[in-house]
């Protein structure tokens, strides 16, 4: 057996008799079992064991008081669930749309609006001042 084994057996209670064997002859595994032995819990006193012999009826019927609760809180959203849509339906089948009117149509008559009439006088129009050109900047006399 090895130093591994016999820890792990003597973590976990009480050692077989090829782990007592090694622990006889190996000083580090004789070590490690006094610091085990140390570090183990005392003896369960009278209460101790009497609170622990009633913790699994204690447990189920706590776990049972919390199921009843759930179980409340449960009809409780399954009946607001119903209700919503309950509430919905009934929305539905109650409020029918309005029958849509008919649009009004109307027929206006236009007319096109009158062009106002400019009266331009022949003799001011000349074909020198309706055409000509401009350069920009004119160059001037003393530029060229």
């Amino acid at each position: 057996m090895i130093c591994e084994e016999v820890e792990l057996e003597l973590s976990g209670g009480e050692p077989s008799t090829e782990a007592r064997a090694h622990l006889e002859r190996c000083t580090a595994c004789q070590e490690t079992a006094r610091v085990l032995g140390l570090a183990a819990l005392p003896p369960l006193t009278q209460t101790e064991r009497l609170v622990l012999s009633g913790l699994a009826a204690t447990t189920v019927e706590r776990a049972r008081s919390q199921r009843r609760r759930g179980e409340g809180v449960r009809r409780v959203g399954t009946l607001a669930l119903a209700a919503g849509l309950g509430a919905l339906l009934a929305s539905a089948v109650v409020s029918r749309p309005a029958p849509v009117s008919e649009p009004m149509v109307r027929t206006v008559m236009m007319t096109a609006p009158e062009v106002p009439v400019l009266d331009f006088d022949e003799a001011n129009l000349s074909d020198d001042e309706v055409f000509f050109e401009v350069g920009w900047p004119s160059p001037t006399e003393g530029d060229l």
